[in-house]
């Protein structure tokens, strides 16, 4: 939610374009561009009373280090519970930034840049409740009686260190929750001096602050990196690449001690890399990934990195309706239309559809106004009176998505996965780069590497894809890879076929054995090999095979 400082490539990841602003929380891109928003937007919403602009303040008040204790909200102010109990594996990303003079004395997050709230607000959209605080305890409580409504059974609550605005709202959403039978996990964003050492130290206070409320989120659920089934906590770690807003970009292993330390806290942990590269999971032990946002409309094949997940990896599919930025310049291109709750069924559908199942759903988001990607109700007909009309749901009414969301989730719940059979793959070759990919009538997963040779560049699987590579002067002269792998196979239709491709370069040959498993050892089914050349830009040859060659010969 900050200017980008002009257009971006389309080559970017939403990590990357959202990740350079929310980092600095608006006020100042990576790139130390200043923020330049409309200078002199008002906006008119007719049932809102004043008509003045309130000015921006400059200062905001400090920060006590200590977690503040919200004023009990009185019994006359909670919405009702409606609705069957929410579901654990279904979360919203929450944003508890939002503050007003009526409740706190000094306006936050709805006037940043040059907006002027009450009637001129940082988004594209304008909310039903109007502009709220977060330490409004009535306004929390109709949130999560929404959230309830939609079965959302967790929040991921934006945090920003122990110091800062989004740590004080904590009780007041813990104590929320529990009346509504929701939970509270953490989204722990990239404040400044954030690193390794202090995402621990974050940790112990979370737990030690908060870790006894009924309403803090703790799963036995376990991982990869964490296969005990200890209850334990579920953090999400926003901008894994850069740790803090002006650090430079880090690997994964920058992190894995700090994760280590974590899996060995007395209460354990479940954290969350915003990435969707596996090399995340076994380079900086994370107990899985997750993506917050696509922006490309037509991205059907958006969760496609989770098939190179390993086993045991959390998949966390991120699903948004839409985003819309342009009140606060974001680039053209990141703004993703809603199309009367279109965008937002097709995510679900390709985050469910992909052949991994999930061990959650993020919904992004739940409140994030400044974005455009919140399913809580929009007002209708909301103008600022020089000519901008706020957004809506267009045929959708105010509380659309809440209903488009109880129904998927639903559908979440009731979905099966198809039967898988474990393979092993050999990938072996001459050439100085060679791939490996199931391109057609079914799909593999959850790999499980075995061994790489050691003069291999890089072996690994990326999204569906097998790459091994190897220097061009050893390859020349006739070396050799290769890789071993497990792998699930999923996806067929009985008496159907599979196309394999193999790709490489113009040196030397590829072979790639197919094994399946008998009485716990692999046994080799099919040795592909190619060691031609094709015409055109890419040197690949495509395979077919019978299904049941794959399922039920055994030599």
């Amino acid at each position: 939610m900050s200017n980008l400082g002009g257009q971006l490539p389309l080559s970017w990841t939403v990590a990357s374009v959202i990740g350079y602003c929310r980092r600095c929380k608006m006020r100042q891109c990576k790139f130390g561009v200043l923020i330049v928003l409309f200078a002199t937007v008002a906006c008119v919403f007719t049932p809102v009373a004043p008509t003045t602009p309130t000015p921006v303040p400059t200062m905001m008040p400090t920060v006590p280090a200590e977690t503040a204790t919200p004023s009990p909200c009185p019994e006359a102010t909670w919405p009702p519970v409606v609705g069957p109990e929410p579901s654990y594996r279904v979360a919203a990303f929450y944003y508890p930034w939002y503050r007003t003079p009526d409740v706190d004395a000094y306006w936050d997050h709805w006037g940043e840049g040059s907006f002027h709230p009450p009637l001129d607000i940082a988004s594209d959209f304008y909310p039903a409740l109007g502009p709220y605080s977060i330490a409004d305890p009535a306004v929390v409580a109709q949130h999560f009686a929404w959230l309830r409504e939609a079965g959302v059974g967790v929040i991921v609550s934006s945090w920003w260190g122990q110091r800062s605005r989004e740590n004080q709202a904590v009780p007041l959403l813990l104590d929320t929750a529990e009346r509504y039978g929701i939970k509270v996990a953490f989204h722990i964003e990239p404040y400044g001096g954030r690193t390794a050492t202090r995402l621990v130290n974050d940790i112990n206070y979370l737990y030690s602050h908060y870790g006894d409320h009924p309403a803090f989120y703790h799963t036995a659920a376990s991982s990869r990196w964490s296969p005990d089934g200890r209850p334990k906590g579920l953090f999400y770690l926003w901008s894994a690449r850069f740790p803090d807003s002006d650090s430079d970009a880090v690997e994964p292993g920058y992190w894995r001690d700090a994760l280590d330390a974590i899996h060995a806290l007395p209460d354990g942990g479940l954290v969350l890399a915003d990435e969707t590269v596996s090399e995340w999971v076994d380079g900086g032990h994370f107990d899985g990934l997750y993506n917050y946002a696509i922006l490309d409309v037509n991205a059907d094949a958006g969760y496609s990195w989770a098939c190179g997940l390993p086993p045991d990896a959390w998949y966390v599919p991120g699903v948004n309706p839409g985003f819309s930025a342009w009140r606060i310049k974001y680039p053209p291109d990141v703004n993703t239309p809603r199309r009367d709750g279109a965008t937002y069924e097709q995510r679900w559908q390709a985050a469910l559809g992909v052949g991994v199942e999930p061990a959650l759903v993020t919904i992004t988001s739940f409140n994030e106004w400044h974005e455009g990607t919140q399913i809580e109700p929009a007002a209708v007909g909301a103008t600022n009176g020089f000519g901008y009309i706020y957004e809506d749901y267009g045929a959708l009414p105010p509380e659309g998505y809440l209903a488009l969301t109880s129904q998927w989730v639903d559908r979440f719940l009731a979905t099966t996965w198809p039967d898988t059979t474990l393979l092993r793959i050999r990938l072996v070759t001459t050439s100085d780069w060679t791939t490996f990919d199931l391109v057609d009538g079914a799909t593999w997963l959850r790999p499980d590497p075995i061994s790489a040779s050691a003069e291999a560049t890089n072996a690994g699987m990326y999204d569906s894809r097998f790459v091994l590579d190897q220097p061009i002067d050893r390859a020349e002269t006739g070396g050799m890879v290769e890789m071993i792998t497990d792998i699930l196979f999923t996806g067929w239709e009985s008496g159907g076929t599979v196309a394999f491709e193999i790709e490489r370069g113009h040196l030397g040959s590829t072979q790639v054995e197919l094994s399946k498993y008998v009485e716990d050892e692999p046994v080799v089914i099919e040795t592909l090999v190619w060691g031609g050349i094709a015409p055109g830009d890419r040197n690949a040859t495509t395979i077919q095979i019978p299904v049941d060659v794959l399922l039920d010969s055994v030599p």
